[in-house]
């Protein structure tokens, strides 16, 4: 199916030019096109539903003696941070709403995670600094293992 997709030749060389594209990839721009050519722009509101949102940076990283969870939140104030944990799901939220004039602008993301087993959910604490939140979540004593000396 894809040796039907026609290639792209440079202009000087006429030599063929690599693909660099994803076969999804070009199947979505395909889609696009198409989405395009029958709505014809109208529909301009409904396409930033189609539209992939960017990602924030969400890390975690395991240690010796605990997992950091690092979410990147620019733009949120600490009160409008929601971090939560039931059973071994961590969930981040974050929402802001502001108004300006007479049109309100919504700000919301969310993030689910699922804890490592052996993390003490009852001693996590959560900071917020320059917008990235940090949340320490320590392990169990069971799970940080020992060091074994090696004998010659």
């Amino acid at each position: 199916m894809f040796s039907l997709i026609p290639r792209k030749r440079e202009r000087k060389t006429e030599a063929l030019v690599p693909r660099i594209e994803t076969p999804f990839r070009l199947m979505r721009k395909e889609f696009e096109t198409l989405w395009d050519r029958f709505f014809d722009g109208w529909t301009t509101p409904l396409m930033e539903l189609w539209e992939t949102p960017e990602a924030l940076g969400f890390d975690l990283e395991e240690m010796e003696k605990e997992v950091v969870v690092r979410a990147e939140l620019p733009g949120f104030e600490p009160t409008e941070l929601d971090v939560r944990v039931r059973g071994d799901l961590l969930t981040i939220e974050a929402k802001h709403e502001e108004a300006k004039g007479e049109k309100k602008e919504y700000a919301h993301v969310k993030r689910l995670l699922t804890l490592p087993k052996g993390t003490e959910t009852d001693k996590i604490e959560a900071r917020y600094h320059s917008g990235v939140l940090e949340v320490h979540v320590p392990k169990t004593p069971e799970v940080e293992g020992r060091r074994i000396e090696v004998k010659a």
